[in-house]
C-alpha cells in the first residue's frame, strides 16, 4: 500500500459504514470519504489535471480536505496543503512556486489569493455558499482507478527555508508508506478507536495522522479550533485513546476547569512533539490525565517522527529526571549520526555536533532547489537536520541549538532571514536582525534587534503592527530593542550569538 488513494480504497472495503471522522465539522464514515473523493478524482482529470500535477488547499481542518487530499491522490496527481496563517502575497508566492494548477480554499484564504491567476474552487461556509459543493455534485462518482508509484510523490508539504524563501518538500509514496508503519508499530490504533490531533493538515504531523487513522479504520477527533475550552469536552466526549498535544496545549488542558471531574479513563497515551515540554508539566500530566506520555522529534524532511522517548523511558525519568530533556532514540528503522558540521565525521559521543539522519521516511529533496537539495542530502542516506545536538552512550539526542537559526515558536517553524525581510522594508529600519527569546507559553519567540535611519523615531508598538501586515502572526516579534549598531565579525557577519546571550542568560539550552 504506497499511496494516500489505496489508504482510502483499501480502508473503505474494510469497514464502509463505520465513523472516520467526529470532532468538529462534518462526520463521516469510510464510504462516504470514498465516495466523495473519487468524485473529487473525477472532476480534477475531467478538468485536464494530469498525473504530477500539483493542487492546493487552503484553509483551516475540515473534513472535506480528506476528500479533497484522497481525490487529488486518486487522480495521480500531488496535493499541496497551504499553511492557512500565512499573509497574501506568501501565500502567493507558494503557490507559484509550486505551479499548482487548481486550489481549493476557503473563502477567507481565497480572498487573500484573489488576484494570483490560479483556478480556486471556494469552500461553503458559516454564512458563504461556496462553489466548491456545486461543482463536486456536478462529477461521476467513479474513482478515475490510477495507481502511481513509490518514487511518485505523496504529497509536497512547504516548509520556510533558512533564506526566508519557502521550501516544498517532496515526499514520496514510499517515505509514506514507511512512516505509516513506524505509526503503526508505535502507536497502535486499532478499528474504532478514536485518537485527538490538533495540529492542521499543512502540519506534516497533522497530515500523517489524518492519513494513519484511517489507514487503521480509527475515528478522527477533528480539530477545526484548538480553543483551550474545547479540548477537554473533546477528549472526553469522543472517548479519546490516543492524543496528539503540542506542549503549550497540554498545559491548556491541564488549566482547563473540570478536569479533575472529567472521564479521561479512555485515554491511553499522549504523544507529544514540535515543541520541548517542562518536567514539570510532564509529572503533572501524568499524573493529573492518568495517561503514558511519549514525545516524538521529527522534521518534515522525514515525514514525521525521527527520535522516540517512550513510555518506558518517562517511567525511568522518575529515577533519573535528567532524561527528560532528551528528545529519546531513533526508531530502529532510523539511523542517528551527530558529525562536525565543516567534515560530516562523527564526533565522540557526548560532544555537540550537527544531527544526521538515515531512514527510509527521508525526503526525495526539496522542490525545484537542486543545491539546497544537494547540501541537506549529502549521500548515502543521509540527511542534514540543521540541528545541533549529542547523543549519550545509550544513543539518547539532546538537542542544543539549531545549526540553521531556525525559532520554533508553539510548535510553528520561524526563520529569522524571512522575518528579518519583512522588517527592512520599512522605510525606516536601517538594520534589523531576529533572534530567539525564552516564552513561559510558546517555547521560545522571535525578538528584533533594529538599528533605526538616522533621525527615526520609530517605536516598537509601531514596527510590530506594521510587520503584522505582511507576515503571519505567529513569525512577527514579540519584542524590538533598538541599537546603534549590530554587532560583527571581522568577515561583516552579524553575530547572533551575541544577541541571543542576553535573552537566554540563565537557561540551560540555547531553545525553548
Amino acid at each position: 500500500m504506497f499511496s494516500i488513494a489505496e489508504v482510502v480504497r483499501d480502508a473503505a472495503r474494510q469497514h464502509p459504514d463505520a465513523p472516520a471522522v467526529a470532532g468538529q465539522g462534518r462526520a463521516a464514515t469510510f464510504a462516504e470519504i470514498d465516495r466523495r473523493s473519487s468524485r473529487v478524482a473525477a472532476g480534477l482529470v475531467a478538468s485536464g489535471v494530469r498525473r504530477g500535477d500539483r493542487v492546493a488547499y487552503a484553509g483551516l481542518n475540515r473534513t472535506d480536505v480528506l476528500d479533497i487530499v484522497a481525490g487529488i491522490s486518486k487522480a495521480g496527481a500531488v496535493p499541496v496543503p497551504l499553511n492557512f496563517r500565512l499573509a497574501g502575497p506568501e501565500l502567493t508566492a507558494v503557490l507559484a512556486d509550486s505551479g499548482a494548477v487548481l486550489l481549493f480554499a476557503e473563502a477567507a484564504q481565497a480572498e487573500l489569493v484573489r488576484d494570483a491567476g490560479i483556478r480556486t474552487l471556494v469552500l461553503d461556509g458559516d454564512d458563504l455558499d461556496g462553489d466548491y459543493e456545486a461543482w463536486l455534485d456536478a462529477q461521476p462518482e467513479q474513482d478515475p482507478g490510477v495507481v502511481t508509484d513509490p518514487d511518485d510523490l505523496a504529497v509536497l508539504l512547504y516548509s520556510s527555508g533558512t533564506t526566508g524563501l519557502p521550501k516544498g518538500v517532496m515526499i514520496r509514496n514510499r517515505n509514506l508508506h514507511s512512516m505509516l508503519d513506524v505509526a503503526r508499530r508505535r502507536w497502535q490504533l486499532d478499528p474504532g478507536d478514536a485518537s485527538l490531533n490538533v495540529s492542521p493538515y499543512f502540519h506534516v504531523l497533522g497530515f500523517a495522522w489524518a492519513v494513519h487513522s484511517l489507514r487503521q479504520g480509527a475515528i478522527l477527533a477533528q480539530v477545526r479550533d484548538a480553543a483551550p475550552q474545547a479540548l477537554l469536552g473533546m477528549i472526553a466526549g469522543e472517548r479519546v485513546r490516543v492524543a496528539v498535544l503540542v506542549p503549550v496545549l497540554i498545559d491548556v488542558v491541564l488549566r482547563s476547569p473540570g478536569l479533575d471531574e472529567a472521564d479521561l479513563s479512555s485515554l491511553r497515551l499522549i504523544l507529544y512533539g514540535s515543541a520541548p515540554i517542562s518536567a514539570q508539566v510532564l509529572v503533572e500530566a501524568t499524573k493529573r490525565l492518568g495517561a503514558a506520555m511519549e514525545q516524538s522529534y521529527g522534521l518534515t524532511e522525514v515525514s514525521g517522527g525521527a527520535t522516540f522517548l517512550s513510555p518506558e523511558d518517562h517511567e525511568r525519568a522518575r529515577d533519573e529526571p535528567g532524561l527528560l530533556r532528551s528528545c529519546g532514540r531513533p526508531d530502529p528503522s532510523s539511523e542517528l549520526r551527530v558529525v562536525a558540521p565543516g567534515t560530516l565525521e562523527d564526533v565522540p559521543a557526548g560532544e555537540p555536533g550537527e544531527v544526521l539522519i538515515r531512514s527510509a521516511q527521508v525526503m526525495a529533496g526539496y522542490w525545484q532547489r537542486p543545491d539546497e537539495t544537494a547540501y541537506t542530502l549529502p549521500g548515502d542516506g543521509w540527511m542534514r537536520t540543521g540541528d545541533v545536538g549529542r547523543l549519550d552512550a545509550e544513543g539518547y539526542l539532546y538537542l542544543v541549538d539549531r545549526a540553521k537559526d531556525m525559532i520554533v515558536s508553539g510548535g510553528e517553524n520561524v526563520y529569522p532571514a524571512e522575518v528579518e525581510r519583512a522588517l527592512q522594508a520599512h522605510d525606516e529600519v536601517a538594520e534589523v536582525a531576529v533572534v530567539s527569546a525564552p516564552s513561559a507559553r510558546w517555547g521560545e519567540s522571535p525578538v528584533a534587534v533594529v538599528v533605526r535611519e538616522p533621525g527615526s523615531e520609530l517605536t516598537e508598538a509601531a514596527l510590530i503592527g506594521w510587520v503584522r501586515d505582511r507576515l503571519a502572526h505567529y513569525k512577527c516579534p514579540v519584542a524590538v530593542r533598538f541599537v546603534d549598531a549590530l554587532p560583527r565579525n571581522a568577515s561583516g557577519k552579524v553575530l547572533r550569538r551575541v544577541l541571543r546571550e542576553p535573552l537566554w542568560e540563565g537557561h540551560e539550552r540555547r531553545v525553548g
